[in-house]
């Protein structure tokens, strides 16, 4: 849902204002550690003296991932009776700045939760506050738990000037990804079949238009939502090269490529012919899911974070696909991440006793739990995956390990400079909105991320 610098995660991430400590919860160590200075824990010792062992946690999680994310926690402590884990969970819009301040103090956490590509994990990695996982990687199969179109997700060079290469930096345990979700009445009502490419779903538009509905339900007021729905689009018309070269800092690409173009001219067109919901740009995110849970609106383009919320209320009258292709049969190609990652920081006296908690948080029992909640994980449960709790959450489900299948998981163009919230989003709803021609807002945007580039 990456934790970008608009909270785009959005979205994924809800606000939680308070510090929560759990206190209590305990850890052990992992195999391997030995003597004070890593935390390993030497057989034989008192009470008293586990006691000060104290594994300091950070995340912005909230709502139903956080209470997994606390109930895997309960489990590790039932197994690792020795040392106490304290959560602290913030809300995203002031976790990025407080989380910064606390890894540059004399009381810096042991374990975060950071945010994929420039967002969050690069600036912290430059900073010299987050360690490379590598010496762990081997020692708990890190480097082979995740497919391999997620694993230059989870990479950056040890000097944080490069993403997508170098050591691992960041083990994920849940992920999200872009689609469509629709009404299934509603479709139905207007006689119109769930469409299989980007023609037929533009026909659909077309239709309910005719009809008097709001085709595409969108509250861009945080302005990172039109890039979302900038996705669906660009997911067919740009190559994997270039939005993989836009990310991860290829110089020979530029946003102002043919395929941009032509994305940001039909998300113009699909405003100006009434697609998009009227003040789009006045309307929160959320608002826009709730209209849309009220019976406004056929087609809701957002991400998977929004499917417990869309089940509960709507049950089996919501349903969901991924970005459609251009050909029929084409395997659809999506834009997502493989989630925040779980880091160890440098200021940690105890990385090993960190290395066991991170590993115990993200696996594959932790992955079929996410997905017996209606969440999904970067892991490839293939038969393993539990039963779904939902309809929807068994599409999302199976079009998601498609991705993972075919190795079509397209990475957030906004983790490719750490200023969306200054350039990139304000300058897509102004093309949405047709203030701006797309031309000479992507070159805004190109010229933008060429000064951030240089600055490396």
């Amino acid at each position: 849902m990456d934790l970008t610098a608009t909270a785009r995660c959005r979205c994924a991430l809800r606000a939680l204002t308070a510090t929560l400590v759990i206190a209590g919860i305990s850890v052990g160590c992992g195999p391997g550690g030995s003597g004070d200075h890593d935390g390993a824990l030497q057989p034989g010792r008192d009470a008293a003296d586990r006691a000060r062992h104290t594994l300091e946690v950070w995340t912005p999680e909230s709502g139903n991932r956080l209470q997994l994310v606390q109930q895997r926690a309960a489990q590790f402590s039932a197994a690792h009776p020795d040392v106490k884990v304290n959560f602290t969970v913030r809300d995203f819009g002031s976790y990025p700045a407080q989380l910064k301040l606390a890894l540059a103090s004399d009381s810096a956490p042991d374990v975060v939760i950071g945010n994929l590509g420039w967002s969050l994990d690069g600036p912290l990695i430059k900073a010299g506050t987050l360690r490379p996982l590598d010496p762990w990687a081997g020692r708990y199969g890190w480097d082979k738990r995740y497919p391999e179109v997620a694993q230059r997700q989870m990479r950056f060079s040890a000097d944080g000037k490069q993403f997508g290469r170098g050591p691992i930096f960041g083990i994920p345990y849940a992920a999200d990804v872009i689609g469509w979700f629709y009404n299934v009445g509603k479709l139905a009502a207007l006689d119109v079949s769930v469409p299989a490419t980007l023609a037929e779903l533009e026909a659909a538009f077309a239709s309910a238009r005719r009809a008097g509905e709001v085709p595409i339900m969108l509250g861009n007021k945080e302005q990172w939502p039109g890039l979302h729905l900038f996705y669906l689009v660009s997911n067919d018309l740009v190559s994997d090269r270039e939005i993989n070269g836009i990310v991860f800092g290829d110089r020979s690409v530029q946003w102002t490529a043919p395929g941009f173009v032509a994305s940001a001219r039909k998300l113009a067109q699909w405003n100006a012919s009434g697609y998009i919901s009227p003040g789009t740009n006045s309307m929160p995110a959320d608002d826009a899911v709730a209209r849309f849970i009220r019976g406004t609106g056929v087609f809701l383009p957002t991400g998977s974070w929004n499917a417990t919320q869309l089940a509960t209320t709507m049950g089996d009258g919501v349903a969901f696909f991924l970005t459609l292709p251009v050909r029929k049969g084409d395997p659809s190609r999506a834009t997502g991440s493989v989630g925040y990652g779980w880091h160890i920081t440098t200021a940690s006296r105890q990385p090993d006793l960190a290395a066991e908690f991170v590993d115990f948080m993200t696996q594959e029992a932790f992955a079929i739990q996410l997905a017996a909640s209606g969440d999904i994980s970067p892991l490839d449960l293939g038969e393993r995956a539990p039963a779904m709790p939902s309809r929807l959450a068994g599409e999302i489900f199976a079009a998601w390990q498609g991705v993972l299948a075919n190795g079509t998981l397209l990475p957030y163009l906004d983790f490719a400079a750490p200023n969306g919230a200054e350039v990139l989003y304000p300058t897509v709803q102004s093309i949405i909105a047709g203030a701006e021609t797309p031309e000479h807002g992507l070159a805004r945007i190109e010229q933008s991320r060429r000064e951030f580039l240089d600055s490396l």
